[in-house]
């Protein structure tokens, strides 16, 4: 069974191996099950900006799609692996972080509890809802200070690993995955 860190190095390398082309593609079929199956339900929702950089799947549809919800976005606060959410306008002004990671320039922060649904980034996760990301641990120190209820959806181009060897207990479970081919429920 391999670990977080050998699982960031093989699933790094293998989204980076996709073209831009082949991320739209799988970004665009993940957006197709979401509404297909209605897993975004109305109230605030958080998306992130994705990093074209990192071979990020693309994102700038789904804030399109979503126009009409609440959306608010994340900002990283500080080195120590915080971050807030900040809501979310069109004509807000972005700043690329140190990662190239755009985030607006507002600091008019906003309760996470507020937040009904998170889009969560990812390298890959496992059958039991577990999720590798970057290894900083932002997500999940946000995510431990959101409402118990709050639904979370992480998002892969890849399919579901069978388990990831090094998982704890401060690692925030995932409720739904969403691949291109299949959605799955923890």
């Amino acid at each position: 069974m391999p670990n977080k860190a050998a699982l960031r190095k093989q699933y790094r390398a293998k989204r980076q191996a996709l073209s831009s082309k082949e991320l739209a593609a799988a970004s665009a079929q993940i957006l197709k099950q979401l509404i297909a199956q209605n897993l975004i339900t109305d109230g605030l929702l958080m998306l992130y900006f994705d990093s074209p950089l990192h071979g990020e799947l693309p994102m700038r549809n789904w804030f399109e799609h979503f126009e009409n919800h609440p959306i608010c976005v994340p900002k990283v606060v500080d080195a120590n692996g915080h971050m807030e959410a900040v809501l979310w306008a069109k004509e807000m002004s972005l700043t690329p972080n140190e990662w190239g990671i755009l985030e607006p320039d507002s600091n008019a922060f906003i309760s996470p509890k507020n937040i009904e649904t998170i889009i969560v980034p990812l390298l890959c996760f496992d059958q039991h809802g577990h999720r590798v990301g970057y290894g900083k641990g932002y997500y999940d120190r946000f995510l431990a200070r959101c409402a118990k209820n709050v639904k979370t959806i992480g998002v892969s181009a890849f399919d579901v690993v069978e388990t990831i060897e090094d998982a704890n207990e401060k690692d925030y479970l995932l409720d739904i995955a969403v691949t291109p081919e299949k959605v799955y429920l923890f």
